[in-house]
């Protein structure tokens, strides 16, 4: 026995049945009341995944596929007493999705799934875990998959009753074309509306070049409703805002669209805007550099892929500087 391991993290183990039992083996070994977390890129065997479940002190698990469970009936009514971080890597096996509501203090999900039919996986998630409190509880719930998936408005709605998310992810390694091409400014509206207490919003893969529905507006839309927000990726399409701004220069309307700058606005200091193309008009490294800083007051960078944009592969590097350059004099100002 080990009694003073207290976390075990081992990563990138090759498939194999001797993995399987060393992976056994070496939870076995551990103190049951010292061990707090179990990281390792193995499956379990079923004797070994039957103790597991009962580990008093277990706070932080990595689920591997494939998966030894007992039957239902066999699985006593409350497993994983202290588990608040559950890791699964699935390989099309469900299984795992009975213990979930068997779980007292669950409230970080983070599944690796690789299979395009993700749409069905949402389906088969919420319905399981549904009437066993775990809507309110969960804090955060993360979906990746190094497969192509889109990410559509019905699998957003699905989410849409975890009220209390504060880190919420789906993104793709790997998707061709945009994962997020049909989603609208009303998905997002429906989104912030349903999760006011983000702190992480992932919306897909790094934005990429093809013209998204989702439009600057939809910005405005997280910063004003998901007040606590400080990480954001979306795709999102700023063509109609830079236009609409264009043709208002030297007119006396001026209006952007959004209210008064607020203190109620979010916190976000830094945004990927990946391969997101900006039109070839006047002004547009201006518009789009104070554009950002009104929805986003304490922005300090954009993430950005150097491409040949229509306007210049330079667009996003000036953006970046002006906002550089904002930020700079507004720290001094606060400091005199």
């Amino acid at each position: 026995m080990a009694p003073d391991i207290s976390k075990i993290v081992v990563e990138q183990l090759p498939n194999g049945p001797s993995v399987e039992e060393a992976s056994s083996q070496l939870l076995m070994q551990c103190n049951p009341r010292r061990l707090h977390t179990y990281n390792v890129d193995a499956p379990l065997s079923a004797s070994s995944l039957s103790h597991v479940i009962q580990l008093p002190s277990l706070e932080e698990f990595w689920l591997v596929a494939p998966f030894h469970f007992l039957d239902p009936p066999s699985i006593p009514n409350t497993i994983f007493p202290s588990l608040r971080v559950l890791n699964v890597e699935l390989r099309g096996d469900f299984g795992w999705l009975k213990l979930l509501p068997k779980c007292p203090v669950l409230s970080v999900i983070r599944i690796g799934y690789p299979d395009p039919d993700v749409a069905q996986f949402m389906e088969t998630f919420h319905s399981t875990i549904t009437g066993c409190g775990m809507h309110d509880r969960l804090q955060e719930l993360t979906l990746w998959s190094p497969d192509e998936f889109k990410i559509t408005p019905q699998i957003l709605a699905c989410n849409f009753s975890f009220k209390n998310l504060v880190h919420f992810q789906l993104w793709s390694f790997k998707s061709t074309p945009c994962q997020t091409l049909d989603l609208t400014d009303a998905d997002v509206d429906l989104l912030t509306n349903a999760m006011p207490c983000l702190i992480t919003l992932i919306i897909g893969e790094e934005p990429c070049s093809a013209p998204s529905k989702i439009t600057f507006n939809s910005l405005y839309t997280i910063s004003r409703r998901c007040t606590r927000l400080k990480k954001l990726q979306i795709h999102f399409n700023p063509d109609s805002f830079i236009t609409k701004m264009n043709a208002q220069a030297g007119s006396d309307s001026g209006n952007s669209g959004f209210e008064n700058p607020s203190s109620n606005l979010c916190s976000v200091t830094n945004i990927n805007v990946g391969s997101i193309g900006l039109p070839g008009q006047c002004n547009v490294s201006y518009i789009m550099a104070l554009g950002l800083m009104r929805v986003f007051p304490r922005l300090e960078e954009v993430e950005y892929d150097v491409v040949e944009y229509e306007y210049g592969d330079g667009a996003w590097e000036e953006i970046n500087s002006l906002i550089g350059f904002h930020q700079r004099i507004r720290t001094a100002f606060v400091r005199e």
